[in-house]
């Protein structure tokens, strides 16, 4: 009765997360709007920060012995993300549609499978490839649609949200070797990342303070993008008897993404997004169906 009962919670978590995070496109979108992709960043980085020290006390995670080398591993991590990685995907969002941006910023776990087999030794099998293949395959399909519509789309866009992948897989491997509390680990990720955005941001595009619009799109990324809901999926992982029973949740997070797009930002949703989207999706699975089939 408890492990349903810790099952139905996970459930509900998890789906909550990914109700927050198919929100986020949309303010981020509201925040460039006023603010610079830097100054942007920098008002979530330190508005995240707050909130996550906040969870750290109350939840007593700082109080959790880590070794040195974890330590340096996260806030290593920091550099990357946030850091590196959302300063490329703000520069993407602020140069493309919200819909485009964040379908091809979608193909991270296909960079992940390869960097893991090149720097965590992990096999590469024939199958999973072919999967790769139907993702980018995707990427394909929501480019050229979206360059032959009437939207206003650039290669240099396309090209930072597909490369922040890069950044977001390098920072899972670099945060996989640290042995840190994951509550602990991304505080540490955000304290490196606040001490490098301030100074940069003062240096390269000033820090005014937020208007209205700003501000709230800045706290509600903070809050639904980074700090709030990755303890709620952190906790539906921990309540779940199988990661596998939740973790398929997070797919539905950028097509329901694609209804908030649409109604808050009034982008028409293009068919190549849906079909290039749903194509990167199924090779993601098709991936992740390979590897676990290896492994049993």
């Amino acid at each position: 009765m408890g492990n349903l009962n810790n099952n139905k919670q996970a459930t509900l978590l998890a789906l909550v997360a990914t109700f927050f995070w198919s929100t986020v496109a949309t303010s981020f979108k509201f925040g460039l709007e006023e603010l610079t992709p830097t100054q942007f960043l920098c008002w979530v980085i330190i508005f995240a920060w707050i909130i996550l020290s906040i969870i750290n006390l109350a939840s007593g995670k700082w109080k959790i012995k880590t070794d040195m080398r974890s330590k340096y591993l996260a806030l290593g991590g920091g550099v990357l993300n946030p850091f590196a990685y959302y300063l490329v995907l703000f520069h993407a969002y602020n140069q493309l549609p919200a819909q485009i941006a964040q379908s091809l910023n979608y193909t991270w776990p296909l960079v992940l499978v390869i960097f893991s087999s090149l720097f965590l030794r992990q096999t590469f099998k024939l199958s999973v490839f072919w999967g790769m293949l139907i993702s980018f395959g995707g990427v394909f399909v929501i480019s050229y649609g979206s360059m032959q519509s009437d939207l206003e789309v650039n290669i240099i866009g396309i090209l930072l949200a597909v490369g922040s992948s890069l950044i977001w897989a390098s920072y899972w491997i670099v945060n996989k070797l640290s042995n840190a509390h994951p509550i602990q680990q991304i505080w540490l990720n955000f304290t490196s990342a606040l001490v490098l955005m301030v100074p940069y941001t003062l240096f390269t595009d000033g820090l005014p303070v937020p208007q209205l619009q700003g501000g709230l799109a800045a706290i509600y990324a903070a809050l639904f993008e980074m700090a709030l809901t990755f303890v709620i999926w952190l906790k539906a992982l921990q309540l779940a008897s199988s990661t596998d029973k939740i973790s398929h949740y997070i797919y539905f997070s950028p097509f329901l993404s694609l209804v908030f797009i649409n109604a808050f930002l009034h982008e028409p949703i293009l068919i190549s997004t849906i079909g290039g989207l749903a194509l990167i999706v199924a090779g993601i699975i098709w991936t992740e169906y390979a590897n676990k089939k290896g492994k049993s």
